[in-house]
């Protein structure tokens, strides 16, 4: 029962998607074209201590180069000439809070947390003087604040903290972070496509330009699902840039020679433009498999549960009775297989999920 309620909010969160698109929509056409054009990066950083401030030169320097990596000047001087102001405060007991209390970045992942007082860093950036409620916050954890409170008992435990921060802030991929916000694609591809650049980093690019599809990146998308470290990933990024992409998307779906896992995030990306399009051709591609696959299911040998089940979810937010009744039909279908393996568990429960949300919607 459980799984079943969890399977349930998932389609709730699909279906009413809060992007953090919307926030960078609000962007007049004016900022959106300063942004796009950001080439020299003004850096200030403040470092306090439960002493009192003390050089912030460590955290200027990391942040500096991190910067430099990718291309941008950086100057800490106010007086020369720059484009964006990127200020960074670190604490070793966070009191400073850069967020409202409602509205920006709040529900997003590495933001300010209200509930955390130990140390930190808080990162945002100005254009013109004017905040746009970019907010980040990188911080250890709490085993690593207390193990490194533990180890400072007989030095100055300010500076331990700050050795922490500056590693933390080594780790924190601020500068693809800003790519991203600031619509930078043509930088974001550059590095995504460097044979030099981590997985882990990569990985980052991929759900950055899934959150913010810009049609510049297609073309290295494409040659990622081909050539890439994570292919499932970049179908992902691909699928946001909405109907334009559905050709594509239809091709990997219905190739038999590309593996399973390829197919699914194919059937997952066109559910995606589905949800959000409504599309005609969508929904046709994804029944047909869909009354295909149902009409032949003798055994569990009969399934491909990786697509299968991305097509279920798929059609999970359609409310009309050829999709109901074939929804019914595979459920009835799944039962009468003796199969507790952890793929026809997961199957079951998304097509128990999916067939109740439309039984309701149907009253």
């Amino acid at each position: 029962m459980m799984g079943i309620v969890v399977h349930l909010v998932i389609l709730l969160a699909l279906i009413f998607p809060t992007d953090s698109v919307a926030r960078r929509a609000s962007f007049t056409p004016e900022q959106k074209a300063q942004l796009s054009r950001i080439q020299t990066i003004r850096v200030s950083a403040l470092a306090l201590t439960e002493k009192g401030f003390i050089s912030p030169e460590l955290i200027l320097q990391v942040v500096q180069r991190r910067f430099e990596e990718l291309g941008f000047q950086v100057v800490t001087d106010a007086t020369q000439p720059h484009d964006v102001e990127f200020h960074i405060i670190c604490e070793e007991r966070k009191h400073q809070q850069s967020v409202a209390r409602f509205g920006g970045d709040n529900e997003l992942t590495h933001t300010p947390d209200r509930l955390w007082h130990g140390p930190a860093c808080q990162l945002s950036y100005l254009l013109e003087g004017r905040d746009l409620s970019w907010h980040k916050e990188v911080h250890p954890s709490m085993e690593q604040d207390s193990r490194i409170l533990r180890e400072a008992q007989d030095v100055d435990s300010g500076v331990a903290v700050f050795e922490q921060l500056t590693r933390e802030l080594e780790r924190f991929d601020f500068p693809v972070m800003l790519l991203s916000e600031w619509g930078q694609t043509h930088r974001l591809v550059s590095v995504l496509t460097n044979p030099e650049t981590s997985q882990t980093r990569q990985l980052i690019i991929l759900d950055l330009l899934r959150q913010f599809p810009d049609p510049e990146a297609l073309p290295y998308l494409l040659k990622e699902v081909e050539q890439g470290q994570a292919p499932e990933q970049a179908i992902a990024a691909i699928s946001g840039l909405g109907l334009d992409v559905v050709p594509h998307l239809q091709g990997l779906f219905e190739s038999q020679d590309r593996p399973v896992s390829i197919r699914a995030a194919a059937a997952k990306g066109l559910g995606r433009i589905l949800r959000s399009e409504g599309d005609l051709e969508v929904m046709t591609i994804l029944l047909t498999y869909l009354s295909n696959a149902t009409s032949k299911i003798r055994s569990s040998s009969d399934i491909e549960f990786p697509v299968l089940t991305e097509v279920v979810w798929g059609v999970g937010s359609i409310h009309h009775r050829p999709t109901v009744a074939l929804i019914g039909n595979l459920q009835d279908r799944l039962w009468l297989i003796y199969d507790n393996s952890p793929e026809m568990k997961k199957l079951r429960d998304v097509v128990s999920v999916v067939h109740k949300y439309q039984d309701f919607n149907q009253l």
